[in-house]
């Protein structure tokens, strides 16, 4: 996890910062963003901040991803699927582990914008579902002040193998047992704030 991130959208650009950086490592210049049309709305802006594009992925008239469609449009291309789950019809979609599935079949991998987390906090654990990296919108789901740069916050969480990817410096633990920095990170994509994160708010 990384708390640097200011905001729930700046969390959005971090993760797909890693995913960008994961995907170069080895080798692959992938460079389309999948979204359901009834995604966040501000995964589309996040994806042309960070040279990505993105394509729409239809949903069904229950308001779940239209598989056949995902299937359709996932290819060599394909970095990730971005969604919020539950989506903005306040729909919680069910077969997000085939989702995941599909995506990582093809050497994608799943973004979960946590919009909407606070639906599903002590019920699903995102990464037994397949996901990749998330944002946690902490005004939304926690309550805390809200604001891009100033109050707010918006940590990502990564599965291991995007966690060389995350902002430095990243807090460990060391074999005393005390807390310190990690700096030595080759792999990381640098800072995305000028501090660690927003402590007092987190």
């Amino acid at each position: 996890v990384s708390l640097q991130p200011a905001a729930g959208a700046h969390g959005e650009m971090t993760g797909l910062m890693m995913i960008e950086a994961y995907h170069r490592e080895r080798g692959e210049d992938r460079r389309v963003v999948l979204a359901p049309d009834s995604a966040h709305g501000t995964n589309p802006a996040s994806c042309t901040i960070c040279s990505m594009t993105s394509t729409k992925v239809r949903s069904r008239s229950d308001g779940k991803v239209d598989l056949d469609d995902l299937r359709s449009k996932v290819d060599e291309n394909t970095a990730a699927l971005m969604i919020t789950n539950p989506n903005t019809c306040g729909v919680f979609d069910d077969q997000i582990a085939d989702i995941a599935e599909i995506l990582h079949d093809n050497g994608a991998l799943l973004y979960y914008d946590g919009a909407n987390m606070n639906a599903t906090l002590g019920i699903i654990r995102p990464g037994d579902v397949g996901v990749d990296v998330m944002h946690f919108n902490t005004h939304k789901t926690f309550s805390t002040p809200h604001g891009g740069g100033g109050p707010g916050a918006g940590p990502v969480g990564v599965t291991e193998k995007l966690s060389p990817y995350l902002p430095k410096p990243q807090v460990v633990r060391h074999s005393d047992g005390t807390f310190g920095w990690e700096y030595n990170k080759p792999k990381s994509i640098g800072r995305v704030r000028s501090f660690y994160g927003q402590g007092g708010v987190l």
